[in-house]
């Protein structure tokens, strides 16, 4: 059966380990109050909080990488069907692993600390395909063969360990290549690239169909966004998508096509992250017709239909317009929790980013042309906010120091319950949102800082 909650499916193996008697992870907290277990690299996948010395059961049958955070430390955890390890907090916060494949999960936790703050960087950079790939595979071949080589553990290493992480450094490189593509918005109300803007010789069509059916890596987040990226590339490829007028069309070729080439184990997901990106009113009732004859389980389809998940344009100016009533997590520079009521009665321009994303901070240039258009007495009536959803205090900060950005500076981290990304319901950055003097959200993406229109959009919104 498809497991859906990470969350879901660990409490329910960890109530019932002892008497099945499958433990693979003791985790030993000692000092700490509290560590918090993750499906995959990233902290926005599905989490359990651990307060207490613990021994669980977790399936490992679609996924083998997990990471434990500690604050702001993380470590990598490689599991297998072989696998039996245990997790003990020392007095500096360090983790000791023990058991099976230890030294290999020492190993990814090295690779990642090292790398992957630099294969993000790589993203920033305003290169052509071309020079951009040639980039990701000088580092994910060079660079990481030389630090492989000269790792200490690397002799340690049985042959499935290093079968794994051929196949994640393969992942991370096409995930990459797959987001450097997704990110080629030449007209910035666009949601998807056209097709001709896209350089498809990245991409191998024969080889994505072979990695859609390597089920042991169905629930790593860096393979499943690999899927979904170019899953919508080659569909844009193979529509001839040119026109943001043609969305909704496209949007219907994109389900059918998806139902055609997804193994069904995928097609859960691959829904989920299209209603986080791009439903709304034009597609919905497509959507939902498709979805009631597809081969989804009926749990999957109402999860799917559930309003909290399946939320377009309007909807969110019904159920979430008003920033008054419903508020979200807000931190300015100095720690201090603030909210956008405090702009109640002016127009504001809200600009949700990250230090890590590179179309966001190309935008900055813009964003200050844009402003230095309004008069004094004009700028009474607007207010630009900068909303950051880094996880990382110290890169936010920094990054307002290098990019010189001013104004009004906020940070929502992605691990807060109630942080701006899941309030906006925003998958993909850069996003720009306007809401009015009532707070009301009248643009949930509006157009970027360099479309040369907003200027008098804007203006006409606070005449």
């Amino acid at each position: 059966m498809f497991r859906i909650y990470l969350l879901l499916n660990l409490v329910f193996i960890y109530a019932n380990c002892f008497s099945q008697e499958k433990i693979n992870l003791k985790i030993n907290l000692n000092h700490l109050e509290f560590i918090e277990l993750y499906s995959g690299t990233d902290i926005s996948n599905k989490k359990i909080s651990i307060y207490n010395d613990t021994v669980m059961y977790i399936d490992v049958s679609s996924n083998n990488l997990f990471h434990i955070k500690n604050g702001q430390t993380t470590h990598y955890l490689f599991i297998d069907s072989e696998s039996h390890l245990e997790c003990s907090f020392l007095e500096n916060n360090e983790c000791l692993i023990v058991g099976d494949n230890s030294q290999f999960s020492y190993f990814i936790t090295d690779f990642y600390h090292l790398f992957k703050s630099k294969i993000s960087d790589l993203l920033l950079l305003n290169s052509s395909s071309d020079a951009f790939e040639i980039r990701l595979y000088n580092l994910l071949n060079d660079d990481v063969f030389t630090f492989y080589q000269n790792h200490e553990n690397s002799q340690l290493f049985n042959s499935s360990s290093l079968d794994y992480f051929n196949s994640l450094i393969k992942y991370e490189y096409l995930n990459t290549l797959s987001i450097y593509l997704m990110n080629q918005h030449k007209d910035s109300i666009q949601v998807v690239p056209f097709y001709r803007d896209l350089n498809i010789s990245l991409l191998d069509w024969d080889d994505f169909k072979s990695d859609m059916l390597n089920v042991n890596f169905y629930e790593l987040d860096v393979f499943q966004n690999y899927i979904f990226n170019s899953l919508i590339i080659f569909a844009s490829n193979n529509y001839k998508y040119i026109s943001s007028d043609q969305l909704s069309l496209f949007n219907n070729h994109l389900f059918d096509f998806a139902i055609d080439h997804l193994p069904q184990e995928m097609l859960f997901f691959f829904f989920k992250n299209y209603i986080n990106n791009f439903v709304n009113t034009n597609t919905k009732q497509y959507f939902k017709k498709l979805l009631k004859n597809s081969d989804l389980s009926q749990s999957e389809i109402n999860y799917l239909l559930d309003s909290d998940n399946f939320l377009d344009f309007e909807d969110i100016i019904i159920d979430k317009n008003n920033l008054i009533e419903s508020d979200f997590y807000l931190e300015d520079v100095n720690g201090k929790k603030v909210s956008l009521t405090d702009f109640t009665g002016k127009l504001l321009y809200v600009d949700i980013w990250a230090s890590w994303c590179g179309p966001c901070r190309n935008q900055f240039p813009y964003a200050k042309k844009l402003k230095e258009q309004f008069s004094k007495k004009q700028l009474k009536k607007i207010k630009f906010i900068y909303i950051s959803i880094d996880a990382d205090y110290n890169k936010w900060k920094e990054s307002l120091k290098k990019l010189n950005l001013e104004g009004y500076q906020f940070i929502s981290p992605p691990d807060k319950s109630n942080s701006a990304s899941s309030y906006f319901n925003v998958s993909s950055i850069p996003r720009y949102i306007i809401i009015d003097r009532n707070g009301d959200v009248l643009y949930q993406n509006a157009k970027r800082p360099s479309d040369e229109t907003l200027f008098d959009e804007l203006l006409n919104l606070i005449k």
